[in-house]
């Protein structure tokens, strides 16, 4: 048979189900291996959480464990990842711009308090980052560039959210998200201390700073003073 009348080949339909299959797998495992360095991590810390733990707390090997993290400061990182990311996300999707901006503010802390606290172990979780990247220069350099991360795309959902309210702020974004990144971490690691630490005092300390820029926003537009007293 010549080429000119050879039947086209097809693709067997298994393939594409079979790499579906797989792909799923893989993400099953890199998940539960996820979850069980999170829940190990709070337990036993950055140094007891070895590699061999995790993938038997998970129920795979050492080899299962490789195959989706380079070390365990790479999967360290992914935790990181995927949380920062989340709450980009988030952060992003709650700034509207509708309505009374402190009480939007406010609610928007009172949110992210709520999906931190639906990770019982994330507190501490980060907490253990923080203390482990003192420790371990290459860990801090990486932890640090994914903070400053955060913090840019928070400043882009700032600025957006200024523009969407048609206001323009007397602190510089990236200076209100700095702000409310710090207030943050520092509220969550004295709440990790002290856990009957009233949530709600979170949320009204965010609605005092954002009332506190609507004021510097006003006096500055009435005295003409770019930088009030």
């Amino acid at each position: 048979m010549s080429d000119a009348t050879a039947r086209p080949r097809t693709v067997s339909p298994r393939r594409p189900a079979r790499q579906q299959a797989r792909a799923r797998r893989s993400d099953a495992t890199r998940a539960a291996l996820l979850h069980s360095a999170s829940r190990l991590i709070r337990e036993l810390g950055m140094q007891g959480a070895s590699i061999d733990r995790i993938a038997a707390d998970a129920g795979y090997t050492k080899g299962a464990f490789y195959a989706h993290f380079a070390s365990k400061e790479d999967m360290f990182l992914a935790v990181l990842d995927e949380h920062f990311a989340a709450e980009a996300a988030r952060l992003d999707a709650v700034l509207v711009g509708a309505g009374d901006p402190a009480q939007e503010a406010r609610s928007a802390a009172e949110g992210f308090l709520a999906n931190v606290d639906a990770d019982p172990d994330w507190r501490g979780l980060y907490q253990e980052f923080a203390m482990h990247a003192t420790r371990e220069e290459p860990f801090r350099v990486e932890l640090v560039a994914r903070q400053r991360g955060l913090r840019e795309r928070m400043a882009a959902s700032f600025a957006r959210w200024a523009a969407d309210l048609g206001v323009a702020p007397p602190v510089a974004p990236a200076e209100v998200a700095a702000m409310a990144f710090f207030m943050a971490d520092g509220f969550l690691l004295d709440r990790l201390v002290d856990p009957e630490l009233d949530g709600a005092l979170y949320g009204r300390m965010f609605e005092v700073f954002m009332r506190g820029l609507i004021a510097m926003t006003e006096a500055r537009d009435r005295d003409g003073d770019p930088h009030p007293a």
